[in-house]
């Protein structure tokens, strides 16, 4: 049994594998981390029919040292030795193969290249002027962890699992509330803490600055205080997602949900949604003051103040 905030939640275990798969597919950035792109069998990887076996799914890490995870998701109910041992030795097997190896890559790409958002996601994880085709060739010319992800972790499964030097085990357990079937609360270990973004320092003439608390934006015209919105200067557009893609602002008027726009016109990007608010209860704002953006969650959550 689970207490949470005086509801109580009880032990559930997925009848069916898909079942669990669909709960890896919805919650894989809170258990690979911000910093990775999950690719589930079913939507991203079709086209690797013919390489020996199609894992549950394959996962991106970036960082300062990328890396490939082959995602096998199972129940605890299923022998190990017929499932999951079978389906990683072809796949690692088929690896060893480059032409096994050029198709992985392909398939990747193309769902990459394919998807706006993960694009661009790429693109600002290895660099706006690097190669994202290269980037995949050389990621996937390394070993993959083997990454496995059930909702009990067993002594046969370590058993089985002995002979990878190179895998991970994450139990995915499911609680679900008493009366409500339907609302689920998830414990695991992530794979991968997030990692506050990085802020890039510009120059002394722009209007932005980074210190270790934030960005720190001066009001330098009318417009922002009449208008109602935020210039975010080019050079610090990757700290946010891309254009109309919402993220939460913890401000001291409650939570506002806003997004940037304009990326692609004259005037830059900026962010204007919802601010009235906040404006409203600002009234006094002139320029010259500043305010300050720090990250909570990348690409996901920030919080907005005023820095007096």
């Amino acid at each position: 049994m689970l207490l949470l905030d005086g509801v109580e939640y009880e032990l559930w275990t997925p009848p069916l594998e898909d079942q669990l798969e669909k709960i890896v597919v919805e919650h894989a950035q809170n258990i690979f981390g911000e910093d990775s792109i999950y690719f589930d069998k079913k939507q991203k990887l079709s086209s690797l029919g013919g390489v020996g076996s199609i894992p549950d799914g394959l996962a991106i890490v970036f960082g300062i040292s990328p890396e490939w995870h082959i995602v096998e998701v199972e129940l605890s109910t299923h022998d190990p030795y017929q499932h999951v041992v079978p389906q990683v030795d072809k796949f690692i097997n088929g690896v060893e193969n480059l032409q096994t190896r050029n198709k992985i890559v392909d398939a990747l790409y193309e769902s990459i290249n394919n998807d706006e958002f993960l694009k661009v996601k790429t693109r600002q994880a290895i660099g706006q002027g690097k190669d994202i085709h290269k980037f995949l060739s050389d990621l996937i010319a390394k070993p993959p962890t083997i990454t496995i992800l059930i909702e009990k972790d067993t002594d046969q499964l370590k058993e089985a699992l002995k002979k990878y030097p190179q895998k991970k085990v994450r139990e995915l357990q499911t609680f679900r509330r008493v009366g409500a079937d339907t609302v689920h609360v998830h414990l695991f270990e992530p794979l991968h803490r997030a990692v506050a973004a990085k802020l890039t320092t510009v120059s002394k003439q722009s209007d932005i600055n980074a210190d270790k608390d934030g960005l720190v934006i001066e009001i330098r015209k009318e417009g922002p205080i009449k208008y109602r919105y935020f210039d975010i200067p080019a050079d610090n557009r990757s700290l946010f997602p891309i254009d109309k893609v919402r993220f939460t602002l913890e401000t001291d008027v409650g939570e506002i949900e806003t997004n940037v726009a304009g990326t692609t016109s004259q005037y830059g990007p900026y962010f204007q949604r919802n601010l009235g608010k906040w404006f409203n209860a600002h009234a006094n704002l002139k320029v010259g003051d500043k305010f300050r953006i720090s990250v909570l969650e990348p690409m996901k959550k920030y919080r907005l103040e005023v820095v007096n």
